[in-house]
């Protein structure tokens, strides 16, 4: 989200979007282009941490390879999602100072009480159903099921429902806020 929201505002700071928009090229690609450029390299991050869960701690790929790919999977989908996070901070934002702390608002609040580090039983009651509507909480919620359970993508239904009304509501919102000047 971090780097979405910077790469963005900064394109769009040095006049590099508005050239982008005077050229053929259609604008749809140009969004693209960085989105796939960001996924192939999130991507080996998410090779290199589950290879490192597994060979240097012993973490158990419960349907082996298959495991593998379905986490991969997943991690991609969820990362699609929050780079739409990333594209609305950086509409939003009027000075690059004003990011971090937009980003922080976003990821923060996900981090702590997604079932990230605790469960979200753990939490007061009245805290749960707000960490209940948190895409992060569904994402975690998916890899778990993958990871311990043995589960499928096919088995995910609710999580993967879930994540993609964030994604197109989340995206619906970076439509409207995006400015390529």
């Amino acid at each position: 989200m971090f780097g979405t929201a910077f790469l963005f505002f900064s394109l769009r700071q040095t006049l590099v979007l508005k050239r982008f928009f005077a050229t053929p090229i259609h604008r749809m690609y140009i969004i693209l282009g960085e989105a796939i450029s960001r996924l192939l390299f999130q991507s080996f991050g998410s090779v290199v941490i589950i290879g490192l869960g597994y060979f240097a701690f012993g973490f158990t790929l419960v349907n082996g390879f298959v495991t593998f790919l379905e986490m991969l999977i997943l991690c991609l989908f969820g990362l699609i999602v929050f780079m739409g996070f990333g594209f609305v901070v950086s509409g939003i934002a009027k000075t690059e100072s004003t990011i971090p702390p937009m980003a922080n608002i976003v990821t923060l609040p996900q981090f702590l009480l997604a079932g990230t580090f605790f469960s979200v039983d753990v939490f007061p009651a009245w805290l749960q159903p707000i960490c209940k509507i948190m895409p992060l909480t569904y994402l975690n919620d998916a890899l778990r099921k993958i990871a311990f359970e043995g589960l499928h993508l096919w088995n995910l239904g609710p999580q993967l429902l879930v994540l993609t009304i964030w994604g197109v509501v989340v995206y619906a919102v970076a439509v409207k806020v995006f400015r390529w000047e």
